[in-house]
């Protein structure tokens, strides 16, 4: 799960401020891995000096907006079309995008789940071949995220039911002051 892709695959679709970056991602991967705001942060600050995100302005009551650079527009598209499972955690990356890149309507999840279609396949035959337990738990894994693949395309409506709209609600600015007592 690579929260700096994640961050970069929600502002394809708006621009957006700190907390309501970390809501979404939680929101859209129904919290698969929680995700610390303090982190949300620190990414946008590394987002920023790399060039990727930039500083678009405000919200009217006063939150940083920050938005993609070109760069950082394609370097998510490049993540998300990455369809690649030898990560340290194949099947908590794949549905992290998946559900990511479902939830906010991209236009290339079909093309995406073709691509983790094929890895899942290859990844369950090459399995195949082999006899020893780690052999068999990554069969087993590449038959569920096989059938976890075809459940979604398999949605009324398809990968599509699952577009979720952006979120607008501004966060609570915290707890106001207890009253002291007279």
């Amino acid at each position: 799960m690579s929260i700096r892709s994640g961050i970069l695959a929600v502002l394809t679709a708006t621009d957006a401020y700190g907390l309501q970056l970390h809501g979404e991602l939680e929101e859209r991967t129904e919290r698969v891995g929680r995700v610390n705001v303090g982190q949300i942060y620190s990414t946008l600050d590394r987002l920023v000096t790399a060039g990727l995100v930039r500083a678009s302005g405000a919200t009217d009551d006063g939150l940083p907006l920050y938005g993609l650079t070109d760069e950082g527009s394609a370097a998510a598209e490049a993540w998300l079309a990455d369809a690649s499972i030898d990560g340290a955690d194949p099947w908590g990356d794949t549905t992290f995008k998946v559900l990511l890149a479902t939830s906010l309507g991209h236009p290339a999840v079909p093309e995406l789940l073709e691509r983790y279609r094929a890895v899942w396949r290859r990844e369950a035959s090459d399995a195949a071949e082999g006899r020893s337990p780690g052999d068999l738990a990554r069969r087993r894994l590449a038959t569920a995220a096989l059938d976890w693949l075809d459940d979604l395309e398999a949605l009324p409506g398809g990968p599509a039911a699952l577009v979720i709209p952006l979120r607008n609600e501004r966060p609570r600015r915290g707890r106001r002051p207890a009253t002291a007592p007279e």
